[in-house]
This record gives structure tokens, sequence and C-alpha cells, in this order.
């Protein structure tokens, strides 16, 4: 099975996403400051101004691997017409609303091409990759008699991206979770479940 390849396939996507902003032609307005409240490794702040949005996130959620730089993260924002700056163990960006709502679009459509690899990847079972527009469930269909416990690790790609997802769209952190369901592809049984929420548990974050 390639499950590290279609993981690595998710989590990549998501860090271009981000570091690059996928963002539109416009210069940002300014804005105040970000707030200097301190977040939590999975936490992020968003603070609504008249025209801007000003987007607190944790650098250890953005860039899972540690590949990125700090200037490689601003110089992809600022290609895209959007402010960032790192700040420790967070990266602030600051973009006009129809920005954001056009990064929330390429993230999505960023989450269906992993979706995608994964039903097109014959060593996996997965037949099907159900979401809803908040990013908050999966339901993955697979062939029973090919599934395999270790395919369960690919619900850890959705999770990491369905929580950029929320909270890049204004949810609390602490409302963020992402439920992953792993269903028969004919009887529609739950075959394995699991969410956001408990991955952090477990690792005690």
């Amino acid at each position: 099975m390639k499950i590290r390849g279609a993981l690595g396939a998710c989590i990549v996507g998501t860090a271009l996403v981000l570091s690059g902003c996928a963002g539109g032609g416009e210069d940002p307005v300014s804005s105040t400051p970000a707030s200097s409240t301190s977040a939590s490794a999975a936490a992020i702040e968003v603070e609504e101004q008249l025209v801007t949005v000003d987007v607190r996130i944790a650098r250890s959620l953005l860039d899972q691997s540690g590949a990125l730089t700090d200037e490689q993260i601003v110089a992809g924002a600022s290609e895209n017409g959007i402010a960032a700056v790192v700040d420790g163990d967070a990266v602030v960006y600051t973009m006009t609303k129809p920005q954001r709502d056009e990064m929330l679009a390429s993230m999505r459509s960023s989450v269906q091409d992993a979706a995608d690899e994964v039903i097109a990847d014959e060593s996996n079972s997965v037949t099907a990759v159900e979401f809803n527009d908040s990013l908050t469930s999966f339901r993955v269909s697979v062939d029973p008699a090919r599934y395999g416990a270790l395919e369960s690790l690919l619900a850890l790609g959705f999770y990491i991206q369905g929580a950029l997802y929320q909270q890049f769209s204004s949810v609390a952190p602490d409302d963020i979770d992402v439920i992953v369901e792993f269903v028969d592809n004919v009887s529609g049984e739950v075959l394995d479940t699991g969410s956001y929420q408990d991955m952090r548990d477990n690792l005690g974050q």
C-alpha cells in the first residue's frame, strides 16, 4: 500500500496552499496588528476587520515536516498579494476577505485532489471519498475484502486539512473537529472511525 505517499500528498498539498496562499491580485489593505494572545500547537486566531482578516496559525500545524523556511513562507504569501509574518511558532497572514474566500476554495480543491489520488491508487482498497462543505466529516468507502487496518492512517491527512480549513473559517479552536469514517462500500457498515480531537488527545496536545 502507498499509504505514506498518499498522506504526503494530502499534507504537502495543504502546505502549498497556505505558503502560496492561492490569493487574488489585490494588494492587502493595512490592518491592525494581529492579537498577541499565545496559541496552542493546533490553535488559530481569526480577527475580523472591516476590510481585512488577520489569521494566526500555529507553525507546527502549517509545516508538519519543518521543510519550509521563514523566508519561503513569507515569499510565498507575498507572491499572491498577501502579507505574512512569522512570529515564533506561528504565522500571521493578513488578507482581504475575498482573498480568504479564494484560499478556502483552493483548500477544498486540494482536499478533492488528494481524495482522487487515494481512490486512483490501486494498492489501496478505497473506492470513494465524500466530505461535507465545512470539512468536518469524511466518509471513506472501501472494499472490505481488501481493507487493512493500516489504511486507517489515511485519516491523518484529512484531519490536518479539515482542521486547517475550519481554522481559516473562524471556527473556535476548541470547537474544531474532523470525523473520518471508513465504511463498507456495499453495506455501508462502519469499519473504522476516528476524529481530529481524539488524535490530539492521544498525542497529549
